[in-house]
C-alpha cells in the first residue's frame, strides 16, 4: 500500500517535473530539480524515481541527491505532503521513520531545493570530460577505450598532475612529473571526494597516480552511483564498472573492505578480472567464495582479460551482462568451477 502511496503522489506533482516519464516498471525520470541538471543541455533527464522494496525513492546521478520519496516530496511540495503524511501514516500502519532507510545506508546528505551545489576544489583545477570537444586528447583516449559517452560526466582531465596536490599536500614530493592525465574521482554516498585516481593517457610507464583525499577511505569507486537494494557488481577497474549497470570498483587492496559495505551481502556478486594464473586474484576469489559471495568465473571463450578489454575486443555491455548472468557461482558450485578454472 506504502508504493501504491507514493507512485500517486509522484503522479500527483509529475507535471511540474521538467522531462518527466516512466522508463519501466516502478522506474520514473526528470531532470533534478534539486541541483536543475545540465544547464546546457535541456534534455538532459539524470534525475530517477524507483523502487526499493514497498517504497520509492529519489537519486540524481549528477548531483548525488539520494532520499526517500517522502523526503524528496516534503522539500518540493510542503502541501502536498502534508496530505501525503495523513494518508501514508495516519492509520498507524507503517512506521513513521522507516523511509529513511535507504538514506542512511550511503549517508545521503539531505538538500535543499533550487539551490546550485557549491563549486568544488576539483572542478576549478580539472575539466569534466563531457565539456570538452571531441577533438581533444582525452575525448580522444577514451572513446579508442570505447568508455559510454553517458559515463564522461564522471571522468575528468587534468592538464599538469601536479596539480593535484592542491587536494593533498602529502604528495607534492612524490608527484614530480608535469603530464595531463584522465581523472578518475571516487565519491562516497554524499558525493564526498576520498580519492582521485590519475590514469596515464600518453604511455607513461606509470600507469596510475592515486592520490588519496580522506586518508582513511578505501578506495570504492561508484558509491555516489550504486543503488543497495538492487544487485550490485563489484569489479576491480573504475574504468569497467562504467560498462556495467549498478556497478562499484574495489581499486587496489580495498577489495578487503567489500565486507564492511552498507550492502547486503546477498545482494553483492564480485567479478575479478580473467587471470587465472594470477596467484593473488586466485587467493582471493576463493576467500569470497568461502565467505559465501557470489561469484563471477569466466568462460575460457571471453576475448580479454577485464571488461574494458572485452568491450575493445568487440563484445557489447549487453554481451558482458549475460555472460555475467550466465557465470555467477556460489558455495560447492562456485568452488568446483573456481577450481577448474585455475587449470586454464
Amino acid at each position: 500500500m506504502s508504493l501504491y502511496i507514493d507512485i500517486k503522489y509522484l503522479h500527483a506533482i509529475s507535471h511540474r517535473l521538467e522531462n518527466f516519464k516512466k522508463k519501466s516498471q516502478d522506474l520514473y525520470n526528470c531532470r533534478c530539480p534539486i541541483c536543475g541538471d545540465s544547464s546546457r543541455n535541456k534534455k538532459k533527464s539524470r534525475g530517477y524515481f524507483y523502487r526499493g522494496k514497498n517504497d520509492l525513492y529519489y537519486k540524481c546521478h549528477n548531483c548525488g541527491a539520494g532520499q526517500h520519496f517522502g523526503t524528496f516530496l516534503k522539500n518540493f511540495d510542503s502541501n502536498q505532503y502534508g496530505q501525503y503524511v495523513v494518508e501514508r501514516y495516519a492509520e498507524g500502519g507503517h512506521n513513521k521513520t522507516s523511509h529513511k532507510t535507504v538514506e542512511s545506508v550511503l549517508t545521503f546528505e539531505e538538500p535543499k531545493f533550487n539551490k546550485k551545489p557549491e563549486p568544488r576544489l576539483i572542478d576549478s583545477i580539472m575539466d569534466r570530460l563531457d565539456t570538452l570537444p571531441d577533438d581533444h586528447e582525452v575525448i580522444q583516449y577514451v572513446t579508442d577505450r570505447k568508455i559510454p559517452r553517458d559515463a564522461y560526466s564522471r571522468l575528468y582531465f587534468i592538464r599538469n598532475v601536479k596539480d593535484v596536490i592542491q587536494l593533498n599536500d602529502k604528495y607534492k614530493e612524490s608527484i614530480v612529473t608535469e603530464e595531463p592525465r584522465l581523472a578518475i574521482p571516487f565519491l562516497d554516498g554524499a558525493g564526498k571526494l576520498l580519492v582521485v585516481s590519475l590514469r596515464g593517457i600518453r604511455g607513461e610507464s606509470l600507469r596510475y597516480i592515486n592520490v588519496k583525499v580522506d586518508e582513511d577511505a578505501p578506495s570504492i569507486f561508484g558509491l555516489d552511483q550504486v543503488d543497495p537494494s538492487r544487485e550490485v557488481l563489484v569489479v576491480e577497474g573504475p574504468l569497467d564498472s562504467l560498462f556495467l549497470d549498478n556497478s562499484i570498483a574495489c581499486a587496489g587492496t580495498s577489495f578487503g573492505k567489500i565486507d564492511q559495505l552498507p550492502i547486503p551481502k546477498e545482494n553483492i556478486t564480485i567479478i575479478f578480472d580473467n587471470q587465472p594464473k594470477n596467484r593473488d586474484v586466485g587467493k582471493l576469489m576463493n576467500k569470497y567464495i568461502e565467505m559465501g559471495y557470489k561469484m563471477v568465473i569466466w568462460p575460457d571463450s571471453v576475448p580479454g582479460k577485464d571488461i574494458n578489454e572485452m568491450i575493445e575486443n568487440g563484445l557489447t555491455s549487453d554481451e558482458i551482462q549475460r555472460i555475467i548472468n550466465d557465470n555467477t557461482f556460489k558455495g560447492l558450485a562456485a568452488k568446483a568451477r573456481y577450481a577448474m578454472w585455475r587449470k586454464v
